[in-house]
């Protein structure tokens, strides 16, 4: 499940557990192999809790759709995986989200939608390419500052997300199959550990 130890923790004895298995039906692997120091997961779910699920300036389809196109650039097979299922589970209408994380230019979303997620893909892939026209079509197709803003920070959480999967060898919790990722991606079985 992951490079490191891990500490048991059950649910039952751990109140963040608890609410993530109340919440979806199981706890992250992500957060499983990041035991040893459950103090940096109530720090990440506050985080999480204050940029992906608080309502704000951007849609939680918009959020969604961010972290999905930030994580298939950054080739995190986990973060796909696991925010194609949140999608589904979340019962966000549109295209099937291994479409947006894969492939959004061709999926049936409004060209505002497109704008906003090759902003962010530019962002995570060529940051020193980045500046201020970037911004300005961005509000060319409506986006207000606000919303610019909170699509920059949820980038940010994705890659903070995508890197820690990374360095921690976290193995996807739901079926890979659908995400036809660059080999070398993450996701794939950590060396010496057995499959899931």
């Amino acid at each position: 499940m992951s490079y490191l130890r891990s500490v048991p923790h059950d649910e039952r004895d751990y109140p963040p557990f608890s609410a993530i298995k109340a919440q979806f039906g199981f706890i992250p692997n992500f957060y499983r192999a990041q035991t040893m120091r459950t103090d940096l997961i109530e720090a990440e779910i506050s985080l999480v809790e204050a940029i992906l699920i608080k309502e704000g300036a951007l849609t939680r389809r918009h959020k969604e759709y961010v972290f999905l196109v930030c994580s298939a650039a950054n080739l995190s097979t986990y973060c796909v995986t696991a925010h194609c299922e949140i999608v589904r589970l979340l019962g966000l209408k549109g295209p099937e989200p291994e479409e947006i994380a894969l492939d959004h230019d061709h999926a049936d979303i409004s060209e505002a939608d497109k704008a906003l997620l090759d902003f962010v893909r530019k962002l995570t892939l060529r940051p020193a390419d980045f500046g201020l026209r970037d911004v300005e079509g961005l509000r060319a197709h409506g986006f207000s500052d606000e919303q610019i803003l909170e699509a920059v920070v949820v980038m940010g959480l994705a890659k903070f997300a995508n890197f820690v999967a990374f360095g921690l060898g976290t193995l996807p919790d739901f079926d890979a199959s659908r995400i036809n990722l660059p080999s070398g991606a993450a996701g794939r079985e950590p060396s010496g550990l057995p499959a899931g």
